[in-house]
């Protein structure tokens, strides 16, 4: 006993049990202030709010609406259909359009014999930006005669954008529309909404007199966005057109507010747009915490203010999460959030960089 006892190394059990009883008493009380510190900025504070109505939109924008049940107690009634609603119906704005139909010239002069380049794949600006949040991967296509809609050549069922772009000989691109996919596979068969390729209506949502929102090329390069019918896309000489949203920036304004933002959330995007000087800005990131596992991706806040920085005047974005993927001379440039065989979502149709 009194070896026991003379042992520097000896603790009472008493003192043991009191020093862990001090121990979880401290746990708890942090734990609780931080809890109510947490509760009081996510319920008591606008950044909060705002945080909610992300949280509840990145569900949403899933578009697997069994799931929003889950974090549907997050917000009020009111607020919740605050988010569905500019989820749903966001507002739309018609671009501006030049008088001229055919103005080639503008487009002539951003090609990469203009700028001196030995091919036109050596022409695009390749960026990248990180956050903390998510990756962008940003191209910058100097001529926009060259961007063009491609679709699947398999009968209900689409094809990875590698095939596409090769299929197509082209040199870059990214995923464009939204598709049916009710068993949720990712098979990408049928698009929805417009869908006009080489100036070939492919797909209508219920005819060629009702319209949907788009991003549309015409002819000479101009890029436009609005609400418009496949047969006024073609009176108005557009060759490429895609259906989604939200439109981010028209005439140069950012159209994306708090409750579109909210609306839609955090998640892996794809946008299109056009700069001041005619050059074609296409941006990816990811997100949902699939290709870094600290990213849960960007909000349309996020993407449009990336826009600005290039000078974008016009964009709307495409179709993300899982589908969202960029090629640029057969190189994957960020790994899509999704599973499958060939690493890539099967896409109905895809934005491509065709040079001439």
């Amino acid at each position: 006993m009194d070896s026991m006892t003379n042992d520097p190394s000896y603790v009472p059990r008493l003192k043991r049990k009191k020093k862990r009883g001090l121990f979880w008493r401290v746990f708890w009380s942090i734990l609780m202030v931080l809890l109510l510190v947490g509760g009081g900025w996510l319920y008591g504070t606008d950044q909060g709010l705002q945080f909610r109505r992300e949280l509840v939109g990145s569900v949403l924008a899933t578009q697997h609406g069994q799931y929003v049940k889950y974090v549907r107690f997050l917000l009020s009634k009111s607020d919740y259909d605050q988010v569905y609603n500019a989820w749903a119906h966001p507002k739309v704005e018609q671009s501006q359009i030049t008088k001229e139909k055919n103005n080639s010239e503008k487009s002539k002069q951003n090609t990469a014999e203009a700028a001196g380049l030995k091919s036109f794949s050596d022409s695009i600006v390749v960026d990248k930006v990180n956050t903390a949040n998510y990756t962008a991967k940003i191209l910058v296509i100097p001529d926009p005669t060259t961007i063009h809609v491609v679709t699947t050549q398999l009968t209900n069922k689409g094809q990875p954008l590698s095939d596409l772009i090769k299929q197509n000989h082209g040199v870059a691109g990214i995923n464009g529309g939204g598709f049916l996919d009710p068993s949720g596979n990712g098979s990408g068969g049928q698009m929805l909404g417009i869908v006009i390729s080489n100036g070939q209506i492919i797909s209508t949502p219920g005819g060629n007199n009702v319209k949907a929102l788009v991003g549309a090329f015409r002819k000479d390069g101009e890029f436009i966005t609005g609400s418009y019918s496949a047969s006024e896309l073609l009176n108005l000489d557009v060759t490429e057109a895609i259906s989604f949203g939200p439109q981010l920036i028209v005439n140069g304004k950012n159209l994306v507010t708090p409750a579109v933002s909210g609306a839609w959330g955090w998640a892996p995007r794809t946008v299109i747009g056009q700069t001041r000087n005619g050059r074609v800005v296409m941006i990816i990131t990811d997100g949902r915490f699939y290709w870094d596992k600290t990213h849960r991706g960007a909000s349309m806040g996020d993407m449009a203010s990336l826009l600005q920085k290039y000078d974008v005047v016009n964009a709307i974005a495409m179709d993300g999460g899982g589908s969202t993927t960029m090629i640029k001379d057969d190189q994957l440039l960020m790994k899509p959030a999704t599973n499958t065989s060939v690493g890539m979502r099967y896409l109905p149709d895809a934005w491509v960089v065709i040079p001439h």
